[in-house]
């Protein structure tokens, strides 16, 4: 499963702030936290799948493109504003491409990190 997940957005003083809270626009508790910038236009990111772990993506700033791949149907999204998160389940194979210069993609599990999850081989996937 995936979907996108509109954040709501408070105005305080003249700035913006969203929050992310477990249940409310997060579907997971939040375990890991990381982020990713600077990529280069033409790189390609992820390229694998998950077998335990959930995900909610936000481009903090700039915008990204991220594929879904599911085995059997593929669906692109554009995330570009920090308003919008991407939530993807286990299981799901991911890449990221077509960072802006600026971009900042925020990405958050449900999982701590182990190297023993990950499956890159897209064959294997399927």
């Amino acid at each position: 499963m995936y979907k996108m997940i509109d954040l709501q957005m408070y105005n305080d003083k003249g700035s913006m702030l969203i929050a992310l809270q477990k249940n409310v626009n997060c579907p997971f508790e939040i375990k890991r936290a990381f982020y990713i910038f600077g990529v280069p236009k033409d790189v390609i990111r992820g390229e694998h799948a998950n077998k335990n772990s959930q995900f909610l993506f936000v481009t903090l700033q700039g915008a990204c493109k991220i594929c879904v791949d599911n085995g059997v149907k593929k669906e692109e999204f554009l995330l570009d504003s920090p308003q919008k998160a991407l939530y993807l389940d286990k299981m799901l194979w991911k890449e990221m491409y077509h960072f802006s210069e600026n971009c900042i993609l925020l990405v958050l599990s449900d999982c701590y990190y182990d190297k023993d999850e990950y499956i890159y081989d897209y064959e294997a996937f399927k």
